[in-house]
């Protein structure tokens, strides 16, 4: 074979080289965009703690609408207003033109008025704290941030653990939560019972939920039945637009029941903050504030 003959078949070779290179290009980028275009990008958050997680796993770029209790982070104030889970504008969901709704299971409809619409909808539920842990991990997937869904769950979960270790080597001291009340009052006092993340938070911190031997997750208590349980520690929930002199009222209104030992101790500490009762990476701050009010109590007791 002459050397033009080579040279011919050695072109040949290369163009045949570059046109499968070419191909296999062509199908690597067709089967990764396919992958990228599985994973909904106009997501709708119809709970705080969904938009949470979603911030904490780096996927806020997809979500493009939030109750108007989503506030943290901050950030999540600038999307997209959709309003409430109870009542959420269906009208502006719709204008949103979501690939997904994220809904808590605890709404009226389980967001069968939004299947009803053709709306794609993911009902997610949650209890415990592991229960929370968990929709790292699957809203992650879902998503398409596996990788940081882990990663973020793994710091969580270091810090829940670092306040498990902080615990003391004596008797859980007694804790009544109080998440719901007339502020100022102690009428229609609702508490923690069991089955639930805060109930979990009060064990982990070092307390033993007064009401954790209720089969009701926030069950309405009475004064007698608190005055016959005499906790060491109580705890109040006000909201966050409660003023000083708001929260004195309430810690003074617990003088009704001057027998208690929290009282008499003064060991009345009342919670403020949008963040606290979210099921999602602010839970860390309740922790927290659960196991400073142990950590005062227990100092008494010494």
């Amino acid at each position: 074979m002459g050397f033009n003959s080579k040279l011919k078949t050695r072109n040949l070779e290369l163009r045949r080289a570059a046109a499968g290179f070419l191909l296999w290009g062509l199908l690597f980028c067709r089967v990764f965009a396919g992958d990228q275009a599985s994973y909904p990008r106009r997501v709708i958050s119809l709970s705080p703690n969904f938009t949470e997680i979603l911030y904490d796993i780096g996927a806020q770029d997809q979500l493009v609408g939030v109750t108007d209790f989503c506030k943290f982070p901050p950030e999540a104030q600038e999307k997209e207003k959709v309003g409430g889970w109870v009542n959420p504008n269906v009208e502006k969901i719709v204008a949103l033109k979501p690939d997904l709704v994220l809904v808590p299971q605890f709404t009226s409809d389980g967001g069968a008025r939004f299947k009803k619409l053709g709306l794609p909808v993911w009902v997610l539920s949650w209890a415990t704290v592991e229960d929370v842990l968990d929709l790292y991990d699957l809203i992650g997937k879902k998503l398409g941030h596996g990788t940081e869904a882990r990663k973020a769950k793994a710091r969580l979960q270091a810090r829940l653990d670092q306040l498990k270790g902080n615990k003391s080597n004596e008797a859980p001291l007694s804790v009544l939560f109080i998440v719901d009340h007339t502020p100022g009052t102690l009428q229609q006092l609702y508490g923690v019972g069991s089955h639930n993340f805060v109930d979990e938070l009060i064990q982990w911190t070092g307390g033993k939920n007064m009401l954790g031997d209720s089969p009701v997750e926030y069950p309405l208590v009475s004064k007698e039945q608190i005055v016959g349980r005499d906790p060491d520690v109580i705890i109040t929930v006000l909201p966050p637009q409660a003023k000083p002199d708001e929260e004195k009222a309430d810690v003074d209104s617990w003088k009704q029941l001057p027998s208690l030992k929290a009282v008499r101790e003064g060991h009345i500490y009342c919670f403020q903050g949008d963040d606290l009762m979210v099921p999602g990476p602010t839970m860390l701050h309740l922790a927290q504030l659960i196991s400073e009010a142990l950590r005062k109590a227990r100092a008494t007791h010494e």
